[in-house]
């Protein structure tokens, strides 16, 4: 927890666990991955260096001494123990989820994480005990009272569409994409550009357009589908964040194909 409270050795934290995770990153990877300037990086390395906690293997590598490693797994071991200890509280109180049919208060019903929302239904064996009636599809208070299985990471297709020059939004497969959309019901649907929004409008849906691109990734990590519609020209930076934060994805050729 001590590391939290100190933006130092926050940024010292998260230099040498990507430095630990991967080895051929340089310092303006990790300036970009954790969204600190590369001056701050720069500085934190010297600082780094001349403490002997990460030493230099050839120019703009390093890797971590057995000084750094000591000092990295001293504090993930404190942040681990603090979080499980928030973790537990969190868990042990009442949460509110989605119900699946009727519930009533004092049943005991089963919960569960699904495209990124908490879903309980009437289950004798069930995880957890209603504390309050709901019926189907409305808000019910849940106590838990089992193992809940943390949720899986959502998975997201990205649909390529080309940028205005190449025809934009009318040289896009709109049937494709409105398959798409129909089959992934539960996704969420965002785009990004404006080709994409107007591909988005012709398949007959309003997707999530300002600030398209962190509701793509908050959403995938807490277990939502995503479609994202993107333009061409911002492919190429979704992409490099969608595996920067560890995301799967799938790509979709959108362009209508000349038959």
């Amino acid at each position: 927890m001590k590391v939290l409270l100190s933006r130092k050795d926050t940024v010292r934290l998260l230099i040498l666990s990507e430095l630990m995770r991967n080895p051929e990153c340089n310092q303006r990877d990790i300036a970009r991955k954790i969204s600190v300037t590369p001056q701050a990086v720069s500085e934190h390395f010297k600082e780094l260096i001349a403490e002997e906690m990460i030493r230099v293997i050839h120019k703009g590598y390093y890797e971590l001494t057995e000084k750094g490693r000591e000092w990295l797994n001293r504090n993930l071991l404190d942040l681990h123990l603090f979080t499980q200890e928030v973790l537990n509280r969190v868990h042990s109180s009442s949460i509110v989820a989605l119900a699946m049919g009727r519930i009533r208060n004092g049943e005991r019903v089963e919960y569960w994480f699904e495209d990124g929302f908490i879903y309980a239904k009437e289950n004798p064996d069930g995880n957890g005990t209603a504390m309050s009636d709901a019926e189907d599809g409305e808000d019910v208070l849940v106590k838990p009272g089992g193992q809940f299985r943390p949720p899986s990471k959502g998975d997201i297709i990205v649909f390529r569409v080309p940028m205005v020059e190449s025809g934009g939004s009318r040289n896009v497969d709109i049937e494709l994409l409105r398959k798409i959309i129909r089959e992934k019901r539960r996704h969420i649907v965002v785009a990004m550009g404006f080709e994409a929004l107007v591909s988005c409008r012709k398949a007959g849906v309003e997707p999530i357009f300002f600030g398209a691109k962190n509701v793509c990734i908050e959403a995938a990590h807490q277990g939502s589908g995503v479609v994202a519609v993107v333009t061409e020209s911002l492919i190429e930076d979704l992409i490099r964040t969608l595996v920067d934060e560890n995301l799967g994805f799938e790509i979709v050729e959108g362009h209508l194909q000349k038959g």
